[in-house]
């Protein structure tokens, strides 16, 4: 919600200022205090306070870094649309567990429409995209209702913010 210059999150308020810091922060997590105060003209005392409390809230969760994975030789990066049927709690808890600890997997998320899950993974090359996926289909058949995957050629725009 939008108001006078405020922008509520729960029951914390972010102004102009609050939402600058997490921009520039979003753009490079390791700048200084000092140079963000310059850019926002804010003291640098300021802009600390602000910081602690955007993570004391919860609005910043963390700080973390952001790979090239295409430099450390993992060219693509796959989704695969999951929908389940007849499974009982045990299976469903096998399936996420196994999903969350594979290496390759970097995302797995609940879904509503037409999926229930979508898992997002890097591979190095098209035989390892097939390894995996076809290792989850194998190991999970009998959950398994339907499957699409993607393959994601190019990546035009990244941001966490919404606005």
């Amino acid at each position: 919600m939008v108001g006078k210059g405020k922008i509520i999150s729960g029951n914390f308020k972010l102004d102009k200022k609050d939402i600058d810091i997490i921009k520039i922060l979003e753009e490079d997590g390791r700048i200084s205090i000092l140079k963000i105060a310059k850019k926002v003209k804010l003291s640098h005392e300021t802009v600390r306070y602000r910081m602690n409390k955007l993570i004391k809230n919860g609005i910043i969760e963390k700080f973390i870094v952001r790979i090239n994975k295409q430099k450390l030789g993992y060219n693509i990066y796959a989704v695969i649309m999951i929908s389940l049927w007849n499974y009982t709690d045990n299976e469903w808890s096998g399936f996420l567990k196994y999903l969350i600890e594979h290496r390759n997997i970097v995302a797995v998320e609940k879904i509503t429409g037409r999926f229930d899950i979508k898992i997002a993974f890097w591979a190095k090359d098209s035989e390892e995209m097939d390894y995996i996926s076809h290792k989850i289909k194998t190991r999970f058949s009998g959950i398994i209702k339907d499957w699409e995957t993607f393959i994601f050629t190019k990546m035009y725009k990244w941001k966490e913010l919404p606005f």
